[in-house]
């Protein structure tokens, strides 16, 4: 294949949605989530669609996941839906696109190979993998060559990635298991074990992105639930915003930890540039309210959220197919060419 003539397209495909660049735009931005029949082994919505059915349907109809953890968990559901976000990102085409692929940095080799398969079996003539730290930082930096060291936490729905990137290099870095899914099963928990309020997964993601874990003092909020006296009907029950904080703070502690392991693992060359220049935030996850704060205070260093955390991946590897030439050197050496 002509490597030089076919269409470069930018791939982030995440647990919870996946992000297409093509041209010189996001193309495609959708959930990572398809609505199938198992015993017909039949897809019947994808994205968008299959998100706002969930829960709504009948229960034969499942809601599947492709990808859990930032790997492949389904493969055949990956071809699927990885055929079909390729298609609406580009309509029209005569040669197989080549793929410039975001991926957690400890992808294994065998998780890694899945994911060349997949998209080569889903119409891409190759792919090139990057780190998603290093693709989100090579969107916000005027010069990818900076020798500077810079701290790069890149929190997504299911994995977070941790990395000290310079003169670009990833020096060090580690995946978390950790995400912002993580952060909704326990608002979902927490308002089920201490409020008796029993919600789905949407409507936990709602009291998480209201509360977070930000700083309160009295402030409350009102959820219905089902009357526990079991005279029938509904209720009101006011819950208290810094108990729900607390709680999902405790589930941030491998993240807290995962970033002081990864800057004593640092080189004391960077100590004085990440210091000066703090911690870059990036994800969609990083929205989390009171996230900023609480890293500032746990970390003593200033944070900066990227102005578009969920879309920085998928900009820095815009960039990166814009500069293909540059940045080649770069990519992967594992990559899968077909």
């Amino acid at each position: 294949m002509a490597v030089g003539l076919a269409p470069r397209m930018g791939l982030d495909m995440g647990t919870s949605k996946t992000v297409v660049w093509a041209g010189k735009r996001v193309a495609y931005n959708e959930p990572t989530l398809l609505a199938v029949n198992p015993q017909r082994n039949r897809a019947l919505y994808w994205g968008k669609a299959a998100a706002e059915r969930t829960g709504k349907m009948k229960q034969d109809t499942e809601m599947l996941r492709p990808v859990r953890r930032g790997a492949i968990a389904d493969y055949a559901a990956t071809v699927f839906y990885l055929k079909k976000a390729l298609a609406a990102a580009q309509r029209f085409r005569v040669l197989k696109p080549v793929l410039v692929a975001g991926v957690p940095i400890q992808l294994s080799s065998v998780e890694a190979r899945a994911l060349c398969d997949a998209a080569r079996e889903a119409g891409a003539g190759g792919i090139f993998l990057v780190p998603s730290t290093l693709a989100a930082l090579w969107g916000c930096l005027e010069d990818p060559e900076d020798p500077t060291g810079s701290l790069v936490v890149d929190m997504g729905a299911g994995v977070t990635d941790v990395s000290v990137i310079a003169s670009n290099q990833l020096i060090v870095g580690r995946t978390i298991p950790i995400g912002g899914d993580d952060i909704t099963l326990l608002a979902e928990r927490v308002m089920e074990v201490s409020y008796g309020v029993r919600m789905g997964r949407i409507e936990a993601a709602a009291v998480k992105m209201d509360v977070g874990v930000g700083y309160y003092q009295d402030e409350m909020f009102e959820k219905r639930r089902n009357d526990p006296d079991h005279k029938g009907g509904f209720n009101n029950v006011r819950i208290s915003k810094r108990q729900v904080a607390e709680f999902l703070l405790q589930g941030l502690e491998p993240l807290f930890s995962g970033i002081i392991n990864t800057l004593e693992e640092t080189p004391p060359e960077l100590f004085e540039d990440i210091f000066r220049k703090g911690l870059i935030l990036s994800g969609g996850s990083s929205l989390l309210p009171g996230l900023r704060r609480r890293l500032q205070d746990r970390l003593n260093l200033n944070v900066t959220r990227l102005p578009e955390p969920s879309l920085s991946v998928i900009q820095g590897v815009g960039r990166i197919i814009t500069r293909f030439g540059q940045f080649r050197e770069y990519f992967d050496e594992q990559m899968a060419m077909a």
